[in-house]
């Protein structure tokens, strides 16, 4: 806002005035994620975790269920 009306201003000059008008800034909180209570039936488990990996990065596995 300051500089917007032309003032040079840094972050030690908003934390001092901030202190001087016992401003406090707020921060966004963590995202709580969901955590599923039972299995979906209508979504097949196609890979069910049944293979064997012989070397690293041979299988790779991915999980967009939250997009």
């Amino acid at each position: 806002m300051m500089q917007e009306d032309g003032e040079q201003v840094g972050r030690f000059k908003v934390r001092s005035l901030m202190r001087e008008l016992a401003l406090v800034s707020k921060q966004p909180g963590s995202h709580a994620y969901k955590h599923a209570t039972v299995e979906r039936p209508d979504i097949p488990n196609i890979l069910n975790r049944e293979f064997d990996v012989h070397a690293p990065n041979l299988v790779w596995c991915g999980d967009i269920t939250y997009i």
